[in-house]
């Protein structure tokens, strides 16, 4: 075997996924009763973290509105729907940002930067006790390090998730056309919300998780990005089930 596949082969096999599925495996084996059950939630853990069966979640929500190169002219505000941050004093302000909130803030402000004459929207309060100031002001500050005009600036900083984001940006988008910046797995909830509120955002979807990769190469990235997925469509199904009660 050529030497460069063998060692891929095991780097693959001392990382925790797949090495607890295939550990859980082999217990099975030793516990006949409960074998089955065992042996269903290791096969789930691999077939979850394998790339083709993530990339396949995942792809359903993120393949549903294109990518945005250009903002319409007519474009009023761009709005980017928080997705947390870590407080440290000592680091720059895109460092707080987690990767997701720092995807969408960049791809926000590659937008705006079309179209300078619109507001940009930042979004999210504080994060339960883990910090000092809201998300939309971390959001804000690393915006204005890329460039982002203060006087634009309109921070949104009571909204604690996506519906409350949503019904506060309900008057800006009533003020005209509103370019909606949320990770691509995330629009089609967001943008569900959006509309039931009357509002019909232009989708501006980024932070895509989808990456090809041989079935054998399981990875805990790929089962993240599965549970990610998973988290949207209960999400979904929680707004369906919410619209009906009222």
């Amino acid at each position: 075997m050529d030497p460069f596949i063998l060692k891929k082969i095991i780097s693959n096999l001392v990382q925790f996924i797949p090495a607890i599925p295939i550990l859980l495996l082999m217990c099975s084996l030793a516990l006949p009763r409960l074998r089955g059950f065992v042996a269903s939630i290791a096969l789930s853990l691999l077939l979850l973290s394998s790339p083709p069966i993530s990339n396949a979640f995942v792809s359903s929500l993120e393949n549903q509105y294109p990518p945005l190169a250009q903002p319409p002219a007519s474009a009023s505000a761009i709005a980017v729907l928080g997705y947390g941050h870590i407080e440290q004093p000592d680091r720059a302000p895109n460092s707080v940002l987690t990767s997701g909130a720092l995807s969408r803030l960049s791809e926000a402000v590659r937008l705006w930067h079309l179209v300078p004459e619109a507001k940009f929207v930042v979004s999210g309060g504080l994060l339960w006790g883990r910090s000092t100031y809201t998300h939309a002001e971390a959001m804000s500050r690393a915006a204005l390090q890329l460039g982002v005009a203060e006087e634009k600036i309109v921070r949104l900083q009571d909204g604690r998730d996506t519906a409350e984001e949503a019904e506060l940006m309900r008057e800006l988008a009533q003020q005209g056309r509103l370019v909606l910046v949320t990770s691509a797995t995330h629009m089609p909830r967001a943008i569900g919300l959006f509309r039931s509120l009357g509002v019909r955002p232009v989708a501006a979807p980024t932070d895509y998780l989808a990456s090809p990769a041989p079935w054998w190469r399981f990875s805990a990235y790929y089962l993240h990005n599965a549970d990610r997925a998973l988290h949207e469509y209960v999400g979904m199904l929680w707004n369906k089930i919410s619209r009906k009660k009222n």
